[in-house]
């Protein structure tokens, strides 16, 4: 065998051979990229707009939920009063009576 085989191969067989194992190698990534991860890269990007309005959503529920409290804390306190109004008038009923 000549000096310039290897396995049978000549160099410059050798070099179409890695030539086209490098064309399909790279026709197989641009496949991959295009086919597979185009269209992961489009939902993760609706993805991210969903959370972003999720997330203002949230922000305007939270401040709701912040005021609705405060009332709610309100007339907790306007029923105290109330009920110590009540409970005044019924001992003053039951000491005039």
């Amino acid at each position: 065998m000549p000096p310039h085989y290897v396995a049978g191969l000549s160099l410059a067989e050798w070099t179409a051979v890695i030539a086209i194992i490098t064309f399909i190698a790279t026709i197989i990534s641009l496949l991959f990229k295009y086919a597979v991860f185009g269209p992961i890269r489009g939902d993760i990007k609706e993805l991210s707009k969903s959370i972003t309005a999720l997330n203002k959503q949230l922000e305007v529920l939270q401040n709701d939920y912040e005021r609705l409290e405060g009332r709610v804390d309100e007339h907790d306190r306007r029923l105290d009063r109330h009920h110590e109004r009540i409970k005044n008038l019924d001992l003053e009923r039951r000491k005039a009576g």
